[in-house]
This record gives structure tokens, C-alpha cells and sequence, in this order.
């Protein structure tokens, strides 16, 4: 029996929050040998960096990846270059975002006992608990990996496109003074001259759900504690963001990301957020 048999317990017993949209929200959702185990490695935590030149060279020399990755770019000469002169385009890819960081992904893992938690967040006897409680029937893939997200990163409010079955982002950040940043993802709701736009994604068949500004909704909560994990399964109520301006050369915003997304459902394009407000 795996050693990280514990995490299906803990998923299946944990009550379900209902505001401001049904989620699981589980703190100290690995066990202390395990959060020591990856707070320790310096593949995934490591020493203060010099300058933001150097930090993404130490993280591609570590094992990790540009992700084309929603809010970011993959260029870094453009990142770094728009981050030294405070220069952001605006409405990127048709989002109202204002800034983009960088998300890298750990892909090659050199402590054995880290690939082996990833595995198993990967496989069979988490994916099936996971379906079990959000009561996920349609087929579906899962995804596991350990991300660092850059400074600027940025991804407004937003529901999540209709291909995801399930998001589930786990905090593992250098350590708890981490707290204290504004690196954490919001849970929100819309502004109450703004709900009709829950109805409108409900009704809307032929097009996916968008992101849209800051403005229009209210945070009502933000996930903060380390080692505390938010699942939840994507409607047209989920509304979750970021927004980082951090520090990144002395740690980044860490976690352990995951999703099962739906095999057989299409790509559609996104609304125009405009035609909501």
C-alpha cells in the first residue's frame, strides 16, 4: 500500500463550503514528513537569487519549463525586458489582464520520493477518489505537477473553461511568511449589478466562459495557509484569480497544480468579455 494513501481520506472526508461557490478547502493536507520532504529540496526551494536573470536560468537548470500557460508568456527576453521597464500591454489575448508573469513547471524530478507523491497525484486511486466526491462521471484525464508562477502573473476572475472537470491547487510555498504576500488565489462572486452574467454563461452553448475585470466582482475569500489545498469542480459560479507583485527573487509562489479535464469535450471560443458589462 502507498505511503500517501492518507490523501484519499482526506479528500473523501472532507465536508464541502458552500460560499462563495461549493469547493474543499483541506489544511495540512500532507503529512509533516511529507510538506518537510518538499519544503527541503532544493530543486523546489532554493537560495535567494541575485537578479530575475539568474533565477530563471537556476529554474531551467533545475528541472522546470516554461509553461504556455494562461496570464503568462513563454518569451523571457520579453518578460524580463517589460518587467526592468514596469511595461505591460493591455487586454492581452483579449483578457482584461494588466500584467503576465511566467509559469514554470518541474518536469524532471531528481529526489525519487517527490516523483513518487507526484505519481501517485497522478494516478489511478486519487483520480477515482476525486471523481467519487465532486460525483465526476464523464471520461477524463489528470494532470499533477509542481508549478512556480513569477511575479505579475496574473489571471482575473474567471470560472474556468467548460473542458475542466476539476481544479485543485495545493500551497507549497518556501515557508510561512509566505502568508503574508499577496500571492494567493482568490475565491469570488460578482457584484450583485453583475450576477445576470451567471445566467448568461448558463445559457451560452455555443462559447466558453470568460475571464473578466477585477471590478465587476467581490474576493470573499483567499487561500492562504501553506500546505492547505482548494478543489473544486468548474460552473459558471467558480470565480477564482490572481494577481502577484512579489519579491521572486527571494521565493516564488509554489504549488502543487492539478486538473481533470474532460477527454471528449471541444475547445470553444471564449465570450468578448465587453459584451457583459
Amino acid at each position: 500500500m502507498s505511503e500517501f494513501i492518507y490523501i484519499i481520506d482526506k479528500i473523501i472526508g472532507a465536508e464541502f463550503i458552500k460560499e462563495p461557490f461549493p469547493h474543499l478547502e483541506i489544511e495540512n493536507f500532507l503529512s509533516e514528513e511529507h510538506l518537510d520532504m518538499l519544503l527541503s529540496d532544493d530543486q523546489i526551494h532554493f537560495k535567494e537569487q541575485p537578479d530575475d536573470e539568474t533565477l530563471i536560468q537556476t529554474l531551467v537548470g533545475r528541472g522546470y519549463e516554461i509553461q504556455n500557460f494562461p496570464g503568462c508568456c513563454t518569451d523571457p527576453r520579453d518578460y524580463l525586458n517589460r518587467l526592468q521597464n514596469n511595461n505591460w500591454p493591455s487586454d492581452i489575448k483579449g483578457t482584461p489582464i494588466e500584467s503576465y508573469g511566467i509559469t514554470f513547471r518541474l518536469t524532471k524530478y531528481k529526489n525519487d520520493k517527490v516523483a513518487q507523491l507526484i505519481d501517485f497525484l497522478n494516478g489511478r486511486d486519487f483520480k477515482i477518489a476525486l471523481e467519487t466526491k465532486f460525483g465526476i462521471r464523464h471520461q477524463n484525464s489528470i494532470i499533477t505537477a509542481i508549478q512556480k508562477n513569477l511575479t505579475k502573473y496574473e489571471i482575473t476572475p474567471h470560472p474556468d473553461t467548460k473542458r475542466k472537470a476539476l481544479t485543485y491547487l495545493l500551497n507549497i510555498n518556501k515557508d510561512d511568511s509566505v502568508e503574508s504576500y499577496d500571492v494567493h488565489t482568490h475565491l469570488l462572486k460578482f457584484k450583485k449589478e453583475y450576477e445576470h452574467i451567471y445566467k448568461v454563461w448558463d445559457e451560452t452553448k455555443d462559447l466558453d466562459r470568460c475571464w473578466v475585470p477585477w471590478d465587476l466582482c467581490e474576493s470573499k475569500k483567499t487561500i492562504r495557509k501553506n500546505n492547505s489545498i482548494v478543489l473544486f469542480s468548474p460552473t459558471s459560479h467558480t470565480l477564482h484569480a490572481v494577481k502577484l507583485d512579489y519579491p521572486h527573487k527571494q521565493f516564488q509562489r509554489t504549488q502543487i497544480y492539478g486538473n481533470l479535464m474532460y477527454d471528449n469535450v471541444a475547445r470553444q471560443p471564449a465570450m468578448d468579455y465587453k459584451t457583459l458589462l
